[in-house]
């Protein structure tokens, strides 16, 4: 039953007004609405913070001071837990920090963040009393935060609010959460930072878990078949016949594709690769497989270039198979549709063509799906329901930060290579700004001389706001070399675009100018050299694809990055890692879920809460509860199954 605003002592008429222009109606309504933050607490949680942002925060001191001699009174430096977090501190200047603060004890710290160090430089750092009671902010525009405060304190004195469970009394005892009721009154009324803590690390939890069930909800069924009979014999005559050793990685996505071929029902599996890899063979290993079990196998790739780049590589090592590609510039369509739908061909390659109505597959028992972020959802089904088995593989070269990968696949259904063939070179990788560019005109210069392909891409065709772009670099390098340059940019036709490339390829001692159409299905291996313009334009993992453009043969390879700005962090750690992975981990932190995953995100990937850059092991454990509590008969009778539809309404807005 919900009791309305106007019953609660200290609520009179204006204030009621106010609330209702809110949207808050109820005492329930109003409990939800939680401060926004808390005096002398300037942020919830360290995770929104921005980069170099001035914040205020509470952290634990977790090891000893240290004075640093530098300059005049040198720094002094220590490190301190931040919501369960381990972040450096830095404070120049204020030598008396030694004798006035020591090791576990809580502080108040305020500075400037620095998002990738992990670092605050501290301007204060301040004794917190842990019996003062912490006051709340709730920023609602003609209401006294204090008013606000004297009418929860009446709401939960006097039971005017009726506050429904969540989550089933097993893991709140399991994991020692707040129950939900005691959860808000700490959120509202906290007397300890501690209290805040607790209140946040139950809500984190509701929220993983309700995200949990609602995509467990959200699932097709297991579509059954026979395990798939291949001929292991065969696919390891095909794996001597490879030219290297594979990766221990790649040994394990191999075992993990052929543990799913023998259960006795369709599965789907992503495959993550960072840039040269080797996922490509792994998903040659799987689909010859499949056609050994006399199945046939589409592969659907972004573009023809690189659905080209696979029948040829495909071919090359599947002799006794027959491959077909099918592109708008495939000539016998009809004879092809024809042999498709009787069963002559073993593997279909193509682009979006696949899911013409017209192909017609006999026996489709696997679908596989190259950079599949980089196709819609729905054309992603509409090739997946001409399968009989409904059998998936999706691949990616764009590492998928671990914690959006489990929400999407599950933990059990992601296979990650990190693992690096041994030839692959290290690609030097530099960033420097535009006043330095002769630099890297130097080394182009020597990459001409040497015969080798040259890489430079822009982040627009022309532009008001961006100065580097095709135009502008175009007049600029053509002053600098007397090399063959090539031109591509998506406003070609793609004819000419496919022309273009073709003469670049076969043009040693050349230079494609480019937009970022590059990023994905070309693999040179004369390829040396990469100069990227505005570098700051792009995310951490966009550069870090187009930096995978060079470096795949055995040749020295470069990486330049090129800005009109001085100290751009993001830049700085691209010159450092070469770990893909790593790098969409800080992308995630930085630049917030964006689109990894191909889908849109601005719906369930919003939370009050949880954080997907560092809330990983709450996933985990919330995905582990979903699934026990579905595996349940008696699951529909459950708390969280009654209150599932009114919370998702209220809370996460999927």
């Amino acid at each position: 039953m919900e009791i309305k605003l106007d019953s609660v002592k200290g609520i009179g008429p204006s204030m009621l007004r106010i609330l209702r222009n809110q949207g808050l109606w109820s005492t329930y309504d109003l409990v939800l609405n939680y401060p926004k933050r808390y005096e002398d607490f300037s942020i919830t949680s360290l995770e929104k913070a921005n980069d170099k942002e001035t914040i205020t925060t509470h952290a634990t001191i977790i090891s000893e001071l240290k004075l640093n001699r530098f300059g005049k009174g040198g720094f002094v430096s220590f490190k301190a837990r931040i919501l369960d977090k381990t972040i450096d501190i830095v404070a120049f200047g204020k030598g008396y920090l030694i004798k006035s603060f020591a090791k576990d004890e809580e502080v108040i710290i305020k500075g400037v963040y620095h998002l990738f160090k992990r670092q605050i430089n501290a301007s204060a750092v301040i004794k917190v009393d842990k019996k003062v009671p912490l006051k709340p902010i709730y920023g609602i525009e003609g209401i006294h935060d204090k008013t606000m405060m004297n009418v929860m304190e009446t709401i939960f004195l006097n039971n005017q609010v009726s506050i429904f469970e969540t989550i089933p009394k097993e893991y709140l005892e399991k994991y020692k959460l707040l129950n939900r009721l005691e959860a808000y009154q700490k959120l509202h009324l906290p007397k300890t930072i501690e209290d805040i803590h607790q209140a946040e690390r139950r809500f984190k939890y509701e929220e993983a878990f309700y995200l949990q069930l609602r995509l467990a909800s959200k699932k097709t069924t297991n579509h059954p078949r026979p395990p798939k009979p291949y001929d292991i014999q065969k696919v390891k005559d095909l794996i001597s016949t490879i030219p290297f050793e594979l990766t221990g990685d790649q040994k394990e996505a191999v075992n993990d594709i052929f543990r799913d071929f023998k259960k006795d029902h369709a599965s789907y599996r992503l495959i993550q690769g960072d840039v040269g890899s080797g996922k490509t063979m792994v998903a040659l290993i799987s689909i010859y497989a499949v056609i050994t079990a006399n199945e046939q196998v589409s592969l659907m790739a972004p573009t023809e270039l690189l659905a080209n780049q696979h029948y040829q590589y495909f071919k090359s090592l599947m002799k006794d198979a027959n491959i077909a590609l099918l592109t708008s510039k495939t000539k016998n369509k009809i004879q092809l549709k024809e042999d498709i739908k009787n069963g002559k061909i073993d593997l279909l390659i193509g682009t979006h063509a696949l899911i013409e109505n017209d192909v017609i597959f006999k026996n489709l028992g696997l679908v596989v799906i190259d950079e599949q972020h980089k196709f819609g959802v729905n054309t992603r089904e509409e090739l997946i329901i001409k399968s009989n088995a409904k059998d998936v593989i999706y691949l990616t070269a764009t590492p998928i930060p671990r914690t959006l990968a489990l929400i999407a696949f599950g933990d059990s259904h992601v296979s990650v290579i990190k693992e690096k063939p041994k030839h692959r070179i290290l690609i030097e990788t530099k960033y420097i700004t535009k006043d330095r560019i002769q630099e890297m005109y130097d080394l182009m210069h020597s990459a001409i001389i040497r015969k080798e392909h040259i890489f430079l891409v822009v982040p627009a065709i022309t532009s008001e706001h961006v100065t580097d772009n095709i135009e502008t670099v175009y007049e600029e390098i053509k002053e600098e070399f007397s090399a063959p340059i090539f031109v591509l940019h998506g406003k070609l036709p793609y004819e000419e675009k496919e022309l273009i490339m073709e003469q670049f390829i076969y043009t040693p001692g050349s230079i494609l100018l480019s937009t970022t159409m590059i990023e994905v299905g070309i693999d040179i291996p004369t390829a040396t050299f990469i100069g990227i313009y505005a570098a700051e334009s792009f995310g951490l993992s966009q550069l870090h694809q187009l930096r995978g453009r060079v470096g795949r043969g055995n040749k020295p390879s470069f990486c330049y990055l090129l800005s009109t700005k001085e100290d751009i962090e993001r830049l700085d750690l691209l010159s450092k890692v070469n770990d893909g992975f790593q790098l969409s981990e800080y992308d995630l932190i930085s630049r917030g879920p964006g689109d990894f995953l191909g889908v849109q995100q601005s719906g369930y990937l919003k939370f009050n809460f949880l954080d997907l850059a560092t809330d990983y092991q709450v996933l985990i454990e919330a995905q582990k509860n979903v699934q026990e509590l579905l595996s349940k008969p008696d699951f529909k009778t459950n708390t969280a199954y009654k209150y599932l539809n009114k919370y998702m309404i209220e809370s996460i807005k999927i």
